[in-house]
């Protein structure tokens, strides 16, 4: 009963909703993770974590039945059944008197036999902290609620998002995008970032939290940079924005610019149904054309999102984290025809919006 009331209480009337068949997947404080039906506007599922949900990173097993989120202040991963609540899978990441955290890192095998963080160690002395070298750890999703590294490698420091390619290889968003076999550690730059070789070119600005580059089967970074009029860099022609691609079927990588830098924009998305058209959000919703680089529409939101998914059908936008609600936006006219509230009222804050096709 208590179910049902709560999924009743959540269904927007003001707006009929689009037949997008998806479930949404969030948490959000004091501990819960939600699971919304997309079409009906309306919490499906509401699990009780017993953690701290923040950051909140989450990263879906292959099969969508098994959340993976990485809670406690970047420390620990839970995995949880998202229809039943049960939880299958935990990974206390410190131990004796080592702090590891990991800032965004998390990604499942395409098989879900592995999980893999990257996690940048401390040792807690009594009078100094010493900072060790970063790791890449491998689990298995098997290993129940004591789960231990079955490997760690060496990993590149200043590393954030991680994914997972059909090639069985890992992705690390870092300083460089860095593509890494879990089975060897064998580490090698897929994508040259911050060390581009772009003479007229600052080096870029990313910021990289939120994994929802699934539909597109990519992983996604924006980025900013100042565009000099020549390699000399002493006159500034534009700030630009731009997006980093790794094509996670086929290992392809792509850069480019595709707009000058207008307004501020935590996270972008885009969808194989119709991969031109990139959509970011902030304080603004903005849809880009990445071919002719013009802007097609923005419009103003009620207040800030960080974090931005897209229907598995591609005709809705959904905005989450920040506060306690999700908006959705059709991709035409980017008209708000309808929202997504939590139960509980306690905010989203970076935590990940993951869209689950269903049928």
């Amino acid at each position: 009963m208590r179910n049902l009331l709560t999924a009743a209480a959540c269904v927007l009337t003001s707006a009929m909703p689009a037949l997008a068949g998806d479930l949404l997947v969030t948490v959000a404080r004091p501990d819960n993770l939600y699971v919304f039906d997309a079409e009906a506007r309306a919490v499906k599922t509401d699990c009780a974590l017993g953690h701290n949900v923040i950051p909140g990173v989450i990263a879906m097993s292959p099969d969508n039945t098994i959340a993976y989120v990485l809670v406690n202040r970047w420390e620990d991963v839970v995995g949880v059944n998202i229809e039943t609540c049960e939880q299958v899978f935990f990974a206390r990441q410190s131990s004796d008197d080592v702090t590891r955290r990991s800032i965004a890192s998390l990604a499942v095998s395409k098989d879900g036999s592995q999980l893999y963080t990257v996690r940048n160690p401390v040792r807690k002395s009594v009078d100094r902290y010493e900072v060790l070298p970063a790791e890449f750890a491998v689990y298995d999703t098997g290993s129940g609620m004591d789960a231990q590294p079955i490997a760690v490698h060496p990993a590149p420091r200043r590393s954030t998002l991680l994914a997972t390619d059909r090639k069985g290889d890992a992705y690390i968003a870092g300083h460089d995008v860095f593509r890494i076999d879990p089975a060897s550690g064998e580490t090698e730059v897929a994508i040259a970032n911050a060390n581009w070789d772009r003479p007229t070119y600052s080096p870029p600005d990313v910021l990289a939290f939120w994994p929802t580059g699934s539909q597109n089967d990519e992983l996604m970074l924006m980025y900013t940079a100042a565009l000099f009029t020549d390699e000399t860099q002493e006159e500034l022609a534009d700030f630009v924005w731009g997006y980093q691609s790794v094509d996670l079927t086929t290992g392809e990588t792509e850069i480019a610019d595709f707009a000058s830098v207008e307004v501020l924009m935590f996270s972008g998305v885009r969808t194989d149904k119709d991969p031109k058209h990139l959509y970011g959000v902030y304080t603004q919703l903005s849809k880009h054309n990445l071919e002719t680089q013009e802007l097609v529409k923005r419009v103003d939101l009620p207040h800030t999102y960080y974090v931005i998914n897209i229907s598995s059908d591609g005709k809705e936008v959904y905005l989450g984290g920040t506060n306690d609600d999700i908006g959705v936006y059709d991709t035409e006219t980017l008209e708000r025809i309808g929202e997504m509230r939590v139960p509980s009222g306690g905010d989203m804050s970076i935590s990940t919006l993951q869209v689950i096709p269903q049928g």
